[in-house]
């Protein structure tokens, strides 16, 4: 099957050609906008997301004055919940202190290490934990969240630098591992502290590369306390690896270095910490940037960073119909008590009547802000009571909880006994006859010319052709198919609601057919089923409740991974915190496109990919 591609210059002349009259009139009307007051002097330390809860500590220079805080996550505005010091928060400080016991560290630089830890276990809060990190020729953790000051205090005094070896690259991977714990009893606020000279002699391990790419969605921010021993290039590249984290670097002596310490500490312990509210606790599993923008004396400060949310908050609530009412004759405004999915397909909703017939749904329309569906019906059925039922409707969650209850309105419909209006509209000339008022200029009677009627022609032209191009691109663009063009998007088809006709006229309505996934399952003990899946959006794959394919395997994860459906193809996402998604043997981290004869093993079960139509 040979396809061309039509959607190349020429779509892009004609664009172009519409557009820039538009463009150049709005250069005309529009006043210039005002420079952006955001600056770069807001600093953020760390965001802590745990959808739909998100948390921002920042430090903002300067004092006084009320403070406005906005943000946004992924493109999404959240809601400000609260927003204040640290010190009036009552929160706690995770330190996590890692120092570098190699010989290249002299003895009296660990002596000023051993008093800045001492230092703040000293002045520690009750929600305030510690852990320290050693690396050398191996890295060890000697104490990890701990409250206890003593305990503390002994590991600081018994630090010695007597390795040869560092393995430098290898502690701050294992400072993001310990890094994203989360739990009770686990500040969120945290910070790493991390003492050495930032060479690296370690060979088959961690490099740098990999080190910088899990900086760039760092849990933790890291603060560098860079000790001159050996390159000026080491600790140019260790502080922007700190940078990267959201942290900073001090290059030290030895005199110097505690008081680096207790001056970043006394930094996270005035900041601010902002709190929000996003509108579900869905993650989409790939980078998001983070937007913060303060607000104080009239100043604006804005700052931002990227995060891939991988936590959220169960949503065990069901949606609820808030409200179901008649708007017109063929239309009822159904109200959520939340935002849902898919609740702009027709295939979501079933209506019938009193006698349990079927009635046809022309269109949805779903509107986000208002969590409402407006729902047309082809035809308006006789009053009487009907009933919305609402099948494989769920709301917008990584639950994807279910709305249980239909719901039951009077509806106000046609009279069988009266005949139908008449609609007839009648007919309006395309050119309708213009005159000009006596004294105008042309005679009193006659038509506009020749040449307003050419103009207005050629921008209706305008229009149409634009209208057109907007059609063409929602639809997919145009393909040339066996020599025959047709739009690339989703394949349409018509779906019969009833054999059996009412007053001779044959209800349907017409759906998008979903992409199909073909898959053969491989259970643990060899044995195979061969499925195809209609992915409509997200296939999600777990052995929980909800989820779009369940299995009985207490190795997989509640909600393991998910398919998502686009016009490219089928991507992977791995879902589970506890238990990895491999494709072909492969850990998956970021989304990754599936391909035909790619396997996806999780738990006890192996999918191989048959095939995509």
């Amino acid at each position: 099957m040979l396809i061309h591609n039509l959607n190349g210059r020429r779509n892009r002349i004609v664009s172009i050609f519409i557009c820039l009259p538009i463009f150049l009139s709005l250069l005309i009307i529009l006043p210039g906008a005002p420079a952006s007051a955001v600056g770069e002097v807001l600093a953020i330390g760390q965001v802590s997301a745990n959808k739909p809860e998100v948390t921002a500590y920042f430090d903002l220079p300067g004092e006084g004055g009320e403070l406005a805080a906005e943000a946004r996550l992924g493109g999404e505005l959240l809601t400000p919940v609260s927003l204040e010091t640290f010190e009036l928060s009552g929160e706690g400080i995770w330190y996590i202190f890692v120092v570098d016991v190699s010989t290249s560290m002299t003895a009296l630089q660990i002596d000023a290490i051993r008093g800045a830890i001492t230092d703040v276990a000293e002045s520690m809060g009750a929600g305030d934990r510690v852990t320290v990190i050693t690396f050398g020729l191996t890295v060890d953790v000697t104490v990890n969240l701990s409250a206890d000051k003593e305990e503390i205090i002994s590991a600081a005094a018994s630090l010695r630098a007597n390795q040869n070896g560092t393995l430098f690259y290898d502690a701050l991977m294992k400072v993001l591992e310990l890094g994203g714990q989360y739990g009770d009893g686990i500040p969120e606020r945290r910070a790493a502290f991390v003492f050495t000279d930032a060479e690296d002699y370690n060979v088959g391990g961690f490099v740098k590369e990999e080190v910088d790419a899990g900086l760039e969605n760092a849990p933790i921010a890291i603060y560098a306390i860079g000790l001159n021993n050996n390159s000026r290039a080491a600790l140019d590249a260790f502080g922007a690896m700190a940078r990267l984290s959201g942290g900073a670097i001090d290059v030290v002596t030895h005199n110097t270095l505690r008081a680096a310490v207790s001056e970043r500490d006394d930094m996270l312990r005035s900041g601010y910490v902002a709190r929000f509210m996003a509108e579900t606790n869905l993650i989409s599993g790939s980078e998001e940037v983070f937007a913060l923008t303060v607000s104080r004396g009239g100043e604006s400060y804005g700052a931002e960073v990227s995060l891939t949310p991988s936590r959220w908050i169960p949503d065990l609530v069901p949606p609820r119909v808030e409200s179901a009412e008649q708007t017109a004759s063929s239309t009822i405004n159904v109200r959520f008590s939340k935002p849902m999915l898919g609740a702009d397909s027709t295939s979501r909703f079933r209506i019938e009547d009193e006698g349990g017939n079927l009635l046809a749904l022309r269109t949805v329309s779903y509107d986000d802000a208002a969590y409402s569906a407006m729902l047309t019906l082809t035809e308006p059925p006789p009053s009487g009571n009907i009933t919305i039922s609402f099948p494989g409707l769920t709301d917008a969650s990584m639950e994807r909880n279910a709305v249980e209850a239909p719901v039951t309105l009077d509806f106000k419909g046609a009279d069988p006994s009266t005949p139908p209006a008449d609609t007839t509209v009648p007919a309006v000339p395309m050119y309708p006859s213009v005159t000009t008022e006596p004294g105008a200029a042309g005679q009193d009677g006659e038509s506009l010319s020749p040449a307003i009627w050419l103009f207005g022609s050629l921008i209706i032209a305008l229009i149409v052709m634009g209208v057109t191009l907007g059609i063409i691109k929602s639809r997919g663009g145009l393909v040339r198919v066996d020599g025959k063009l047709r739009f690339a998007g989703p394949v349409r088809e018509e779906v019969y609601v009833a054999e059996e006709s009412v007053d001779a006229v044959q209800y349907h309505f017409i759906t998008t057919k979903p992409p199909e996934l073909n898959l053969r399952v491989i259970d643990g003990s060899g044995k195979t089923k061969d499925l195809s899946m209609p992915v409509s959006g997200s296939l999600f794959v777990g052995r929980a409740a909800g989820n779009d394919l369940i299995f009985d395997d207490l190795r997989m994860s509640r909600q393991h991974f998910v398919i998502e459906a686009s016009n490219d193809g089928f991507t992977l996402q791995n879902l589970s915190d506890s238990s990895a998604t491999f494709l072909n043997g492969i850990p998956v981290g970021a989304p990754c496109p599936l391909l035909d004869g790619d396997k996806i093993s999780a738990g006890d079960i192996t999918f191989v990919v048959l095939g995509q139509s």
